[in-house]
């Protein structure tokens, strides 16, 4: 059994400012272990065979996984969500996690996909179409079920990019950036201060940051952050478990939270967005 999970005054400081950030002690290597082997046993595909899973696409389904050792990844991320937001702020969720399989691109390489090759999205966006919807969530853990070294599809985030989301959404509605099913993109900003340029993305304007890590790497998001999963150039398929996280009564604060987004984070108060200054002073502070 480990210890009680704890966050250091700077991973605060790191997270409010990035966004994101990574701790690699808090899952027993067993458990990660044993849902590894769950993921292999459901796939009809040999992950250490480049020739079945170079080009197989882009998977989130295991049919027929066993979810026991997803659900107890899930138990043991409670409390270290918990440490981040507040104490007993975490609702507990159940029903597994969903098991995320990047598979190899035959055609990547450095060449060809370059770091602004991937597009960023934010997550909680549905039925835009006949009910616009957006699903409430604090938290976003992302689990390494295997190494993922770098280029080789890990978890991609644009640092700092929920301040920009937050800034957004002080003059727009959660509904304004409509899209697919969770794959809402957020809009490039303008030349001046308040601007938005609506004929591009954000993820064409900043470089995203690549999450490598060993099996065990747990990855902690804002749920405003602009991320995706990363171009695999190697051929093994990246395995990562995600689980996003509720806080009681998040549903009824989903709107408020979106431009202040620590207001209802016990743990996070005081700490500051940025060291000192307007938190969105200009274009230049995110480029």
């Amino acid at each position: 059994m480990r210890g009680m999970v704890t966050f250091t005054d700077r991973e605060r400081r790191s997270f409010a400012r990035n966004g994101f950030l990574t701790r690699e002690d808090v899952l027993p290597a067993g458990l990660v272990d044993d849902a590894r082997r769950a993921v292999v046993d459901a796939i009809d595909t040999d992950p250490d065979d480049p020739e079945q899973v170079v080009g197989n696409g882009y998977n989130v389904a295991a049919e027929g996984i066993d979810e026991d050792p997803l659900d107890e990844i899930v138990d043991a991320l409670v409390p270290v969500v918990d440490a981040l937001v507040g104490e007993g702020t975490i609702e507990h969720p159940g029903g597994g996690m969903q098991v995320a399989l990047n598979f190899p691109d035959a055609d990547a390489t450095d060449e060809v996909h370059g770091p602004k090759s991937a597009e960023g999205h934010l997550d909680g966006y549905a039925c835009f179409d006949e009910n616009p919807e957006v699903h409430a969530f604090s938290v976003g853990a992302t689990v390494y079920l295997d190494d993922v070294p770098p280029r080789t599809g890990g978890f991609t985030v644009w640092p700092g990019t929920h301040r920009v989301a937050a800034k957004y959404f002080e003059d727009h509605a959660l509904e304004a950036l409509g899209g697919k099913p969770n794959n809402a993109k957020l809009p490039a900003m303008g030349d001046e201060p308040g601007e938005w340029d609506y004929s591009q993305r954000y993820h064409d304007q900043a470089d995203p940051y690549e999450v490598s890590g060993d099996a065990g790497t747990v990855v902690l998001w804002h749920s405003r952050l602009l991320h995706c999963a990363g171009i695999n150039t190697g051929e093994r398929i990246r395995m990562a478990a995600i689980k996003r996280f509720q806080r009681e009564g998040e549903e009824e604060t989903v709107r408020d939270a979106a431009p202040n987004l620590f207001k209802y984070w016990p743990a996070m108060e005081g700490v500051p967005l940025v060291a000192g200054g307007d938190p969105v002073a200009s274009k230049r502070d995110w480029l």
